[in-house]
C-alpha cells in the first residue's frame, strides 16, 4: 500500500513539474499548460492519495505558474477569497446542528406520525425526506448513519434479511437523497462554491444570486427528482413490501433541550438574515443587511452562540467545540484550491477556456439553447461519477458560461442545474465522500449493487435536469 502510495504522489509531482515542457494544443498558452498542469497532479492526488497536501502543493506552484507576483500572494488571494470565507463559517455554523443531535430528533419524530404507520411507501419516502432535510441543514453525514441504522432496525423487527430487496433500496435511496439535500438550501457551502466558480469565470459579471430564486429553483427541482426516483425504484427494483404492513417500534423523539432549542433558533435566524433581504423593498433595512452580508450574518449568529450562558455559568456552546466538530479541513482545503486553480485556469490569458469551447464548439455552435443546456447538463453528470463533485464543477462551470453568454443561456439557471447535477457523483467511490460510504457498506449492498442503484439516482436526475431542471431555471432565474 505505501508503494502505491508513493508511486501516485511521485506522479502528483510530475504532472505539477514537468506538464509544463509538454507542447501547447489548441489555444493554450504556456502559462495555461502550467496551470493545467498544477490541476492535473491536484486531481490526481485527491483521487488517489490525500485532500490536504495535494491541494498545498497546488497553490505553491501556482505562485510560480505567472498567474500572480509570487506564492504568497497566491496564498492570500485563496485565503482572502469571499467564497471561502463564508464556506470555512458555514462549517463552523454547522456543527451547531450536527452537536446537539437535531437530525436524530427530526427521524424520529417523522417516523413516528401517524402518517407513516401501515403505508410501507410512505414510510420508505418519509426515511428519505429524513435525510434531505437534514442534509439541507448540515448534518447529512450523520443522518445518513442515523437512518441506515434506523433501516436496520426496522429490518430486524419486521424479518428482512440482507439479500432482501427492500433494505438494499433504502440503504441507496439514503445516500441518493442526502446529495440532493446537500444543495437544497441558497446559503449551502456548496452551493456558494458553485456560484463561486461563476463568478470568477464571468470575472464579477455574477458575483451574486438571488437566494430566494435558487430556493423556489431547489424545491421543485427536488421534488420533481424525487418523484421520479421513487418511479424507478417501484416499477423497477419492485421490492417486496408486504412485512412493511406490520407493526414497527423506533425510539421516540425526547423533548428538545437547551442546546437543540439554540440550534433551531440558529437555524432560523440564518434562514430570516439570508433569505428575507431578497424579498424586502428599496429601503435602509435592506440596504442595511445587503451591507452586511451572508459572512458576517453566519458569523454574527456563530458568536451570539458561543455568548450565551448556562445558569451554571457555563457557555451552551464553544467556539473551539463548533470549530473541531464543523470545520471539515480536507473539504475546506480542496474546494479553496479548486476555487483558486479554476479561476486561474479560465482566465483569458490561459486559452483554456477557448480551447474546451472549440472541442464543444462543433457539437453546440448550432445547437439550440436547451440542447446546449441539457448536453452540459448530462457532460456534468458523467464528468462528477469519474473523478469529484467540486472538480466536476471547477471545471463545467467555467467551460459552460461563454457558450451561456453566446447563445442567450441565463447563467445563473445553468449554474443551478450543474450544482445538482455535479453533486450526484455516487457510481464510483471516488466521487464523493457519500459515494465512499455507499460503496464501503459492502455488508449491505454489493458494489454491483451500489452502481445499480447508483445508475437509477443518475438517471432519474438527468431526466429531472433535462425535462424540468432547465426550462424551470429559465423562468425563475430571470
Amino acid at each position: 500500500m505505501n508503494k502505491k502510495y508513493y508511486l501516485n504522489s511521485a506522479i502528483v509531482v510530475i504532472l505539477m513539474s514537468f506538464f509544463r515542457f509538454i507542447p501547447g494544443f489548441g489555444a493554450m498558452t504556456s502559462m495555461g499548460m502550467t496551470i493545467l498542469g498544477i490541476f492535473l497532479g491536484a486531481l490526481w492526488g485527491w483521487i488517489t492519495c490525500d485532500m490536504i497536501w495535494p491541494s498545498i502543493l497546488a497553490l505553491v506552484m501556482l505562485g510560480f505558474s505567472g498567474y500572480t507576483a509570487n506564492v504568497s500572494e497566491a496564498l492570500t488571494a485563496t485565503i482572502s477569497n469571499g467564497t471561502i470565507q463564508l464556506i470555512l463559517w458555514l462549517l463552523v455554523f454547522s456543527a451547531i446542528l450536527t452537536t446537539t443531535g437535531i437530525s436524530k430528533w427530526f427521524v424520529a419524530k417523522l417516523v413516528n406520525s401517524r402518517l407513516c404507520k401501515g403505508h410501507p411507501w410512505r414510510l420508505s419516502l418519509f426515511i428519505c425526506l429524513a435525510v434531505w432535510v437534514c442534509a439541507a441543514f448540515g448534518a447529512g453525514f450523520a443522518a445518513i448513519l442515523i437512518c441506515w441504522q434506523l433501516v436496520y432496525t426496522v429490518c430486524e423487527q419486521v424479518g428482512y434479511t440482507k439479500a432482501d430487496k427492500w433494505p438494499k433500496m433504502m440503504v441507496c435511496a439514503i445516500i441518493f437523497f442526502n446529495a440532493l439535500g446537500a444543495l437544497a438550501l441558497p446559503f449551502q457551502a456548496g452551493v456558494v462554491a458553485n456560484f463561486g466558480f461563476l463568478a470568477k469565470a464571468s470575472e464579477g459579471t455574477y458575483s451574486d444570486y438571488n437566494y430566494i430564486q435558487y430556493l423556489a429553483f431547489s424545491i421543485i427541482f427536488c421534488v420533481v427528482t424525487m418523484v421520479i426516483y421513487f418511479l424507478f425504484c417501484r416499477f423497477i427494483l419492485r421490492p417486496d413490501m408486504s412485512k412493511l404492513m406490520n407493526s414497527i417500534e423506533v425510539e421516540k423523539a425526547n423533548k428538545l433541550d437547551i442546546r437543540q432549542k439554540i440550534a433551531m433558533g440558529a437555524l432560523i435566524a440564518l434562514i430570516v438574515l439570508t433569505i428575507v433581504p431578497s424579498c424586502l423593498p428599496a429601503g435602509p433595512v435592506k440596504a442595511f443587511l445587503m451591507q452586511l452580508g451572508t459572512t458576517a450574518c453566519v458569523l454574527l449568529i456563530v458568536g451570539f452562540v458561543t455568548f450565551l450562558r448556562g445558569k451554571d455559568g457555563k457557555p451552551y456552546f464553544t467556539f473551539k467545540e463548533l470549530a473541531n466538530n464543523g470545520i471539515m479541513w480536507p473539504l475546506l482545503f480542496m474546494v479553496a484550491t479548486a476555487t483558486m486553480i479554476g479561476g486561474a485556469l479560465s482566465s483569458a490569458d490561459t486559452g483554456f477556456t477557448a480551447t474546451v469551447t472549440s472541442v464543444f464548439e462543433p457539437v453546440l455552435a448550432n445547437a439550440s439553447p436547451y440542447i446546449c443546456a441539457a448536453v452540459i447538463a448530462i457532460a456534468t453528470l458523467a464528468l462528477t461519477n469519474l473523478i469529484n463533485n467540486t472538480v466536476a464543477s471547477a471545471i463545467m462551470i467555467p467551460v459552460m458560461y461563454p457558450f451561456a453568454a453566446s447563445l442567450g443561456i441565463n447563467p445563473l439557471m445553468m449554474t443551478a442545474v450543474v450544482c445538482f447535477c455535479a453533486n450526484c457523483g455516487l457510481l464510483l467511490p471516488c466521487a464523493s465522500p457519500a459515494g465512499a460510504m455507499l460503496h464501503g457498506n459492502k455488508e449491505w449492498v454489493s458494489t454491483k449493487e451500489a452502481e445499480i442503484h447508483s445508475l437509477l439516482g443518475i438517471a432519474a436526475l438527468a431526466l429531472a435536469a433535462v425535462l424540468v431542471g432547465i426550462p424551470l431555471g429559465g423562468i425563475i432565474f430571470r
